[in-house]
């Protein structure tokens, strides 16, 4: 039964990253009924906000629309158990990489329980069936542990539209491969009742500076997305048994925040998001996009490099290069985007920026 229950935990995390390359802390989730309902998802606006490469935001906007009579409804959030360079026990009862998790209804702020559980089969005619911890057998800390978590609530739906709002943060992953990268299953939104999200908006913002890929598990190219703000985008093709498997969509985002819009939204494929740590940034072949990359550049051994690097914070945000050397090396970047209107003010930068350009100067 162990193995069982690890087989379906590696089935729904297929992006997970093991011990020794790396942690998954957790991934987030929609909220679920807990037994078969015709309450259906009218609405839902989902945004993913990441804070300084260290946990996602998750703000939930959800319209549900109850076609009968007042009832009470058990709805549950499935919190996947961390694995990898982790410690896996619960922090206070909950999940160890998860805060902050609230949930309002109509206006009414709801208490919750968390439950651990065994398996995907807890749901026992419409009642989870929680594991007894104390007396439990498998793994309960360390690097892997045999249970996950259920966060769970009694909602009280009213005939006709219903309005929940719903927040918690987690923390991101990442590898020797990933600078980071975060999860968000999609897909179980199709168990309430009309099988499918009405209105979907998906929000990521991940800051300024920052070049990312989002696998293509739920839309097929980047006409669905839009960009508000200043960035392009460009295909990653995947190939089997690689470390791309699957095809994505690259973002090199210079300012803003990307969007996905869908009307009867039936996903199919779960959200993965991953910035690559950046190749070539020993011999200066490449110079990442993102801030949080600088650490892995290394130091320059020629007044060119070290043009290179003082400059760097101005490339970021367009500027076209009058020398020749510079304007060349940053025009092949794929994350460059040239901005004719931009003028170069050491002050406009950030603390970090100023820093780092006396660092080269």
């Amino acid at each position: 039964m162990k193995n069982l229950a690890l087989l379906i935990l590696l089935m729904l995390l297929p992006n997970l990253i093991l011990a020794n390359d790396g942690a998954f802390f957790a991934k987030g989730n929609q909220l679920i009924p807990i037994s078969e309902t015709d309450i259906s998802v009218k609405k839902e606006i989902l945004t993913l906000k990441k804070i300084k490469n260290q946990y996602i935001e998750v703000t939930v906007y959800y319209e549900f629309f109850n076609p009968k009579e007042a009832k009470t409804l058990t709805v549950g959030f499935e919190a996947f158990s961390p694995q990898g360079d982790v410690e896996g026990a619960p922090k206070n009862g909950k999940h160890p990489y998860m805060s902050d998790f609230t949930v309002e209804l109509n206006q009414a702020k709801l208490n919750y329980k968390v439950a651990y559980v065994f398996d995907s089969l807890y749901n026992k005619s419409g009642k989870i069936k929680a594991i007894d911890f104390k007396n439990f057998e498998g793994n309960k800390s360390g690097n892997y542990v045999d249970f996950f978590y259920v966060y769970h609530f009694e909602a009280h739906f009213k005939k006709g539209l219903n309005i929940i709002r719903h927040t918690y943060k987690y923390d991101v992953s990442g590898s020797i491969d990933y600078n980071y990268d975060f999860e968000y299953a999609l897909s179980p939104a199709k168990r309430w009742g009309n099988n499918q999200i009405d209105d979907f908006t998906l929000i990521i913002d991940n800051g300024d500076f920052e070049t990312f890929s989002i696998n293509k598990s739920f839309f097929k190219d980047a006409s669905e997305w839009k960009i508000d703000g200043v960035g392009k985008t460009e295909n990653v093709k995947g190939a089997p048994n690689s470390f791309i498997e699957r095809d994505a969509l690259k973002f090199h985002i210079q300012k803003g925040k990307v969007i996905f819009k869908k009307i009867n939204f039936k996903p199919n494929g779960d959200l993965f998001v991953y910035a690559v740590n950046s190749i070539g940034v020993q011999d200066f072949a490449y110079l990442p996009h993102s801030y949080y990359q600088s650490g892995n550049i290394a130091e320059p051994k020629t007044e060119f490099q070290k043009k290179l690097l003082k400059n760097l914070p101005f490339a970021r945000r367009g500027y076209i290069f009058q020398n020749p050397e510079l304007k060349s090396y940053y025009e092949d970047l794929d994350w460059y985007i040239p901005d004719p209107k931009y003028i170069p003010n050491v002050n406009l930068l950030t603390p970090e920026e100023k820093k780092w350009y006396e660092k080269w100067k």
